[in-house]
């Protein structure tokens, strides 16, 4: 049931993925000075320009997640959400130190800071408190995942690093499992309230 749902889900993901794709530079973006470009293959360990993105991406959503997780155990009105928060600060802690360790030398210039989305959202679940701050923080974490799976989806399709095509592979299905487990909680939530307040 789970894995049908998942091949559904990659289904319905997969022209997004598309969309993703034109908003990222070209896969194929290889500097002039690039080791290996005269054969059109890359040097070991070398990443082209979009592979460099990815991480960029990549790594800025999982840092948001470990973040607004933190902020789900703290303030979560529920054990549903405080407990998913948990789960989201071990997994993509986890996630996000494996893609580091993939390409150390590549410094694609990870800030430190969250960005605008994220300092938006942040802000936003700061002000929120009770069945509020649940709602919203599992809605968040829908269109977070959602995007998460598109950039995934984008790197095994169109990724120069087999390395990071890898990553990529092994991680989606961890990314889907918490889509479907915040859409089902989101669902349960909502269903709950008054009629008035859905």
């Amino acid at each position: 049931m789970i894995r049908t749902q998942m091949i559904v889900a990659l289904f319905m993901l997969g022209s997004s993925a598309i969309a993703v794709a034109q908003t990222l530079p070209n896969a194929g973006f290889i500097a002039p000075d690039t080791p290996g470009m005269e054969t059109g293959k890359l040097a070991p360990n070398h990443l082209s320009g979009s592979d460099k993105l990815f991480i960029r991406q990549a790594a800025i959503g999982g840092q948001a997640e470990v973040e607004l997780g933190k902020l789900a155990q703290q303030k979560g009105n529920s054990e549903v959400v405080r407990d998913f928060g948990k789960r989201m600060v071990s997994d993509h802690s986890k996630a996000y130190d494996q893609l580091m360790h993939l390409h150390q030398d590549a410094n694609p210039s990870i800030p430190k800071a969250p960005d605008p989305e994220h300092k938006r959202i942040r802000d936003e679940l700061d002000k929120a408190s009770g069945k509020d701050f649940d709602i919203a923080y599992l809605a968040s974490q829908i269109q977070d995942h959602q995007k998460t799976a598109n950039l995934l989806l984008w790197a095994i399709s169109f990724g120069q690093s087999a390395e990071l095509t890898k990553y990529a592979t092994h991680t989606l299905p961890t990314v889907m499992a918490h889509l479907e487990i915040a859409k089902q909680k989101h669902a349960a939530l909502r269903s709950a309230l008054p009629p008035n307040e859905r």
